[in-house]
């Protein structure tokens, strides 16, 4: 087989041995990448079948424009494969592909907009529409009787008053005193008699 022919061939450095040896991807690598990467395979099986490694082939697709166009160019055939096989399965009625599609292709979303205002007191969490206020949320709340706005009286001090004086707790150790021999005290020494 011709040198021409190969998917990809290592050269050596430039001009007066600088820089280091490298890989170029030929007119047949190029092929091969655009329908390997069309199937869905992996990089590492890509880069296999050109005999080379992965980090070799990632510097081939920053060194050469065609080999990262090839690669684009088979991942846009497997993703034209696979929404025409979404698209066959939204036809045939699958309800999922169909609600999948309209989310991934149409930007649709369920319920309210993501984009919200939030108030965060002591109560909690409000949610409020993107397109309110929040006065004006709790206004429209409290005319349709679905929220209490009366004000709660609650006590000035709600917090218990600081303890200033805590008794002073044993600091436990990791060795339990051995209790002391019956006529001793705790530090050993023998309590006498006084007759």
């Amino acid at each position: 087989m011709p040198v021409d022919d190969l998917p990809s061939r290592k050269v050596s450095p430039g001009p007066g041995g600088q820089g280091r040896s490298h890989y170029v991807v030929g007119v047949r690598g190029i092929k091969i990448i655009e329908e390997l990467a069309g199937r869905g395979c992996h990089l590492t099986t890509i880069a296999r079948a050109l005999r080379m490694s992965v980090d070799a082939f990632k510097a081939c697709r920053a060194r050469q424009p065609e080999v990262e166009e090839a690669y684009q160019r088979g991942l846009g055939t497997e993703h034209d494969a696979l929404v025409s096989n979404l698209r066959a399965a939204a036809n045939e009625g699958n309800v999922v592909a169909n609600i999948f599609l309209l989310k991934a292709r149409h930007a649709y979303r369920e319920g309210e907009p993501l984009e919200v205002n939030v108030s965060v007191n002591a109560g909690g969490v409000l949610v409020v529409p993107a397109d309110m206020t929040v006065e004006d949320y709790i206004a429209r709340k409290a005319a349709e009787g679905m929220i209490d706005v009366t004000p709660i009286h609650a006590p000035r001090n709600a917090m218990p008053e600081p303890i200033e004086h805590l008794p002073e707790a044993p600091i436990p150790s990791s060795r339990p005193e051995p209790e002391p021999a019956p006529g001793r005290t705790p530090s050993g020494t023998r309590i006498e008699r006084g007759d």
